[in-house]
């Protein structure tokens, strides 16, 4: 008999979003493994159990997912759903702009080995890598997608939280939690949506305050990234 959370890909048939960590929930039965007709308190359910993310925040993920697709009345979404330019958006790590590529709902392999890249002596990804890559691919959007022209406050307030619950989620370790994440792990769940054969959720609650700081302080490394780049070339 299969356990309850042993990992199962996906059929042809099934729902998948563009978010690596929902994907992987479905595909480990925290959430309905075809992906489909999802309520809003199965998605918190999920979001809690399966990564120790606080109800709060779990709460306000499925809320806000619900309403930018608007089936709030419905109280239901399936995963393809949050591509319809819900939690879709542009300078994504994985995937192409949607504006740039019909493929864009694939994950790109030249995104991620591009990602990959910038980890460090101990082939870990830091919160830097990730402010790294985020100005990198920005960079690429402004000179390739006519259509973008920069991210909003909200947008950039949503980009950078989702490396933080990266790095929340997935460290190198308990002590790593929130400053890095080995490279095989992150490849386990962005290419393969799959949790690590010897990963281990968060021991304490993953709180608001954690999240938001993590994302002030990626925030703040892009500011000083971009200013010392401004600065070299003047």
């Amino acid at each position: 008999m299969m356990e309850k959370h042993e990992y199962q890909a996906p059929g042809p048939n099934d729902s998948r979003s563009p978010c690596p960590a929902l994907n992987s929930l479905a595909n480990h039965g925290y959430l309905p493994r075809n992906g489909k007709n999802i309520t809003a308190n199965q998605l918190i359910e999920a979001i809690n159990e399966g990564f120790n993310v606080s109800k709060f925040i779990a709460f306000i993920l499925s809320h806000a997912g619900l309403y930018l697709i608007g089936k709030t009345r419905e109280g239901e979404l399936s995963l393809e759903d949050l591509f319809n330019d819900a939690i879709e958006h542009p300078v994504s790590l994985t995937r192409p702009d949607k504006d740039l590529s019909e493929d864009y709902r694939k994950i790109s392999p030249e995104l991620l080995d591009s990602l990959f890249s910038e980890k460090n002596e101990n082939n870990k990804l830091t919160r830097k890598s990730f402010a790294r890559q985020f100005i990198k691919r920005r960079d690429q959007s402004l000179r390739d997608n006519s259509k973008f022209h920069g991210l909003s406050f909200l947008q950039k307030y949503q980009v950078f939280g989702e490396y933080s619950l990266t790095l929340l989620c997935f460290p190198g370790s308990e002590n790593g939690r929130g400053e890095e994440i080995d490279v095989d792990t992150l490849k386990s769940i962005y290419q393969f949506e799959r949790f690590p054969d010897n990963w281990k959720k968060s021991e304490s609650t993953i709180s608001l305050s954690q999240l938001h700081n993590l994302v002030g302080s990626i925030r703040d490394m892009v500011e000083d990234l971009d200013k010392n780049k401004h600065e070299k070339h003047e």
